[in-house]
């Protein structure tokens, strides 16, 4: 289709520059003659798929048309605002890496490969980023993956989370502030919202039983119930606020700066979306469904929120358990280790339980 489309590029191009002459001389002896009535150009547009019609256009726009004219896609398809600034910072630098060239799986490979000394989550989410564009050009990288490494979620200790809660009580400046932070951290911790969504929690989200995130990641709203000593709270301290106030009236980076100086001043390593993890991993422990923590972190993909399961697995603790135990053997008989033939199986041990006289 490639070598197609530039021949009928070519076509198009000479039947434009000749003007009078509707068909190049160097193919009119292999091209029927066309009437007046139909011009060669209205032939090839009758003949082309709207998808060879489509990358033909893109091919002959300029570099500065191209990403243009992405950019407005980009728009339609990102709709956080920070999100939709990192993916034109990346496509900008990808540009300029192009120069004058047009765009290629190879040029692409070539931008990305400049970025393998970053952390894997982030060329991950740069390489979608280009190959995303890629598809859109018409040139898309088959084939092309860059693993995803199988990280588990940080685990903590019901012990930890006091001593957090030791230092916020304990500290010595901003004591007015010690409620507010306190509430704060046991939201997170019995919600597992995000940072930005404890930021943007407004009182009108508040509900008796449960509260409402609004545009939470990806513009979705979910609701978390909420248990009753923490709705007490949440309402206890919202009295006198107006509907469209903020809760606790902090911006993400401030939630985090407090959680991570509580937790090195306990001499903990932990920041705001370990208490998020506590929330998914307590829910696990205590038996609830895996869609239902799904349902409560708002987890677009399933496959984010099972890798819960792999952190307090009962069935593996159980299997590993095994080499601990030891049978209970009644007094007079030993447990002996035989070879067995069966049919179909083949030979493999077993053991057995055999009595034995002590006359012998």
């Amino acid at each position: 289709m490639g070598r197609l489309a530039q021949w009928l590029e070519r076509l198009l191009h000479t039947q434009e520059v000749t003007g009078s002459s509707p068909v190049s001389p160097t193919i009119e002896e292999k091209t029927p003659v066309l009437t007046d009535d139909l011009s060669l150009r209205e032939l090839l547009e009758m003949l082309l798929t709207p998808e060879v019609k489509r990358k033909l256009r893109l091919r002959n726009l300029n570099g500065d048309e191209l990403f243009l004219l992405y950019d407005s896609d980009l728009k339609l398809k990102i709709h956080n605002p920070r999100n939709l600034v990192n993916e034109r910072r990346l496509l900008l630098r990808f540009r300029q890496y192009l120069n004058n060239f047009p765009p290629s799986p190879e040029l692409a490979k070539g931008f990305l490969a400049q970025y393998t000394d970053r952390k894997p989550r982030t060329l991950i989410r740069y390489a979608s980023t280009i190959k995303s564009f890629m598809q859109w050009y018409g040139e898309p990288m088959s084939g092309f993956k860059i693993r995803s490494p199988k990280t588990l979620p940080q685990y903590i200790n019901d012990s930890d989370i006091d001593r957090l809660f030791g230092a916020l009580e304990n500290k010595t400046t901003h004591r007015d502030c010690i409620a507010r932070d306190s509430l704060l951290v046991e939201l997170a911790l019995k919600t597992g919202m995000r940072r930005a969504e404890l930021a943007n929690l407004q009182v009108k989200d508040i509900e008796a039983e449960f509260l409402i995130v609004v545009a939470g990641k990806g513009l979705k709203d979910r609701h978390i119930p909420l248990i009753p000593v923490i709705a007490e709270r949440l309402h206890n301290f919202t009295k006198g606020k107006r509907p469209d106030d903020r809760v606790f009236d902090l911006r993400p980076a401030s939630i985090s700066n407090k959680i991570q100086r509580f937790a090195k001043k306990a001499g903990l390593d932990i920041h705001c979306h370990s208490l998020r993890h506590k929330f998914a991993t307590s829910l696990v422990e205590r038996g609830a469904s895996i869609k239902a923590v799904q349902e409560l972190l708002g987890h677009q993909n399933l496959g984010s929120t099972q890798v819960y399961l792999a952190i307090r697995d009962q069935e593996l603790r159980d299997a590993v358990n095994l080499l601990d135990d030891k049978p209970d053997i009644p007094e007079g008989y030993e447990m002996v280790t035989v070879r067995q033939i069966a049919t179909g199986i083949g030979d493999y041990p077993c053991q057995l339980l055999v009595k034995y006289d002590n006359k012998a």
